[in-house]
């Protein structure tokens, strides 16, 4: 059995995360795509809690006590 030895070992080459219509899409771009995503889910979430009225926690646990309330 060969061990698995590449051509081109020692040599850098592009790494792409993603292709789109043939194209190579860098994998920062993908991560800065899905951040933006996640932040706008977020603000979605936000705004959806924010137009039901709010929310209210009041967790009570022996000596500990968290109240978290936001609109």
């Amino acid at each position: 059995m060969r061990p698995n030895k590449c051509r081109d070992s020692g040599k850098l080459r592009p790494v792409a995360s993603r292709t789109v219509g043939g194209y190579a899409i860098p994998g920062i771009v993908v991560f800065f795509f899905w951040l933006v995503v996640v932040i706008l889910a977020i603000m979605l979430l936000a705004f959806i809690v924010h137009w039901a009225g709010g929310a209210a926690l009041n967790l009570r646990l022996g000596h500990f006590v968290l109240d978290i309330g936001f609109t």
